[in-house]
């Protein structure tokens, strides 16, 4: 480590997930000042402040992760997060209700998946096999570069796949995992979250289920390291627009840093670049484009028996519910996740409240009418995963000594909490580089 005097200082700007994996990837090798502009840390994934109505937490979003998540799992235990603590892990399981259901076999990759689907309830064998034909399918186009990318809607159509397999299949694994119609999904992107997960190994594909509030699991801790390695947080502190000085470094709130990381939304980043950056580069950012997820919690006086952990709905408004009570938390609660709820409208909270229970009733139907209701919606909540999509150019702002970082800047992957990640620890490993190699130049 060299000496403090000549470590680089450096500004990071949002205490979202990719943020805080920034910040706590400099922390100890650089002089570190975090920025952010709420009252808490976490970005689009955190516990929500305020009354609880009697759950047992609140997030701003019920979020699903997998074993694959190597970049979250890694950040955790830097922090001292326990992931036994934090989540529940389980064996790949699809259970849609009255529909397709399969775990992953306790073998290794791929055959956790080939004997998982040929023991899948509710499917004929000949669905079975056209299954397991199609993926085998996407991994040759995944492995055939470099093939044009296309829309699923598309390809499933050159496929000639059935209406009950996509439905029960394709439709909900490309809402869950791109948050983006089919019609204008990436294949391509699609081919990397299974190569990298589902494909990858069994460990890989398992759903790691959180069983406290995000706050426990990522910012708390996060913002604990930094202040225990010696980073200065500012929390309820608006960054205002960057500006180079004469020297090279960068301007953040009248401070000069060697370096600033912006890891805000894209609508955000924009207005924090410099006056003269290129319209080019101010139009990419703004043209990303997102969509909403609607989450809504339920308690009710009865225990909520779902049919899994994780079940779904292939024709409900909500398609996925949550049991609770299988995380070890209040077995009268559960978790309903809508993605892409922008498509159904901007609804009243008592509107969705009253969809979801009529879907869970569908399931559980002793069930009366709920205690209580929490509606949360981000309707900015993913960038879009479409095809060919275009990443803003940062060698401008590298230059300037500016290193956006946020989860719609992965190369390969949709926007997930494991890009947020990966994009932060990315950003800060070039922007302290870069840093050292300008000092060394004097």
């Amino acid at each position: 480590m060299k000496p403090t005097a000549h470590r680089p200082k450096i500004a990071v700007i949002g205490a979202g997930w990719a943020g805080l994996s920034a910040a706590v990837r400099l922390a100890g090798r650089a002089d570190v000042s975090l920025f952010e502009a709420g009252r808490r840390a976490g970005g689009r994934a955190r516990m929500l402040a305020g009354g609880q109505a009697g759950f047992s937490f609140l997030d701003n979003g019920q979020h699903i992760m997998l074993g694959a998540y190597h970049g979250v799992l890694a950040l955790m235990q830097l922090i001292g997060v326990s992931e036994q603590n934090a989540f529940l892990r389980l064996p790949l399981q699809w259970h849609m209700a009255g529909g397709l259901q399969f775990q992953t076999a306790s073998l290794p990759a791929p055959l956790h998946i080939v004997f998982g689907l040929l023991k899948a309830k509710n499917l004929r064998f000949g669905e079975k096999t056209k299954l397991l034909n199609d993926m085998h399918a996407l991994q040759q186009y995944q492995e055939a570069s470099p093939l044009p990318d296309m829309a699923v809607a598309q390809w499933l159509l050159e496929r000639n796949i059935s209406r009950k397999l996509n439905i029960q299949f394709w439709r909900p694994l490309v809402w869950g995992a791109l948050n983006t119609p089919l019609e204008h999904a990436s294949l391509r992107m699609l081919c990397n979250v299974l190569q990298d997960g589902v494909w990858s190994g069994k460990a890989g594909s398992d759903y790691l289920l959180p069983k406290q509030d995000l706050g426990s699991i990522i910012a708390e801790p996060a913002l604990a390291f930094l202040a225990a390695h010696g980073a200065a947080v500012h929390l309820e502190t608006r960054a205002a627009r960057l500006t180079g000085l004469p020297d090279g470094r960068v301007a953040v709130n009248g401070q000069a840093f060697d370096a600033a990381i912006p890891a805000v939304a894209p609508y955000h980043a924009a207005a924090l670049m410099p006056s003269e950056t290129p319209d080019s580069v101010v139009a990419a950012f703004n043209a990303v484009r997102h969509h909403a997820i609607t989450t809504v919690y339920l308690r009710y006086a009865e225990t909520v028996h779902l049919p899994a952990p994780l079940t779904g709905l292939a024709e409900g408004t909500a398609q996925w519910f949550v049991q609770r009570g299988a995380l070890g938390l209040p077995a009268n609660e559960t978790a309903a996740v809508i993605s892409l709820s922008d498509l159904i409208g901007r609804l009243k909270p008592e509107e969705w409240a009253a969809r979801v229970h009529a879907d869970l009733k569908t399931l559980c139907p002793y069930l009366g009418e709920p205690l209580a209701v929490r509606v949360i919606t981000e309707q900015r909540a993913a960038a879009a995963a479409t095809v060919a999509r275009t990443l803003p150019d940062l060698s401008w702002l590298h230059l300037r000594r500016i290193y956006p970082a946020g989860d719609y800047l992965h190369p390969r992957y949709p926007s997930t909490l494991e890009a947020a990640v990966q994009s932060g620890l990315s950003a800060a490993d070039v922007c302290y580089t870069d840093c050292c190699a300008v000092k060394n130049a004097f």
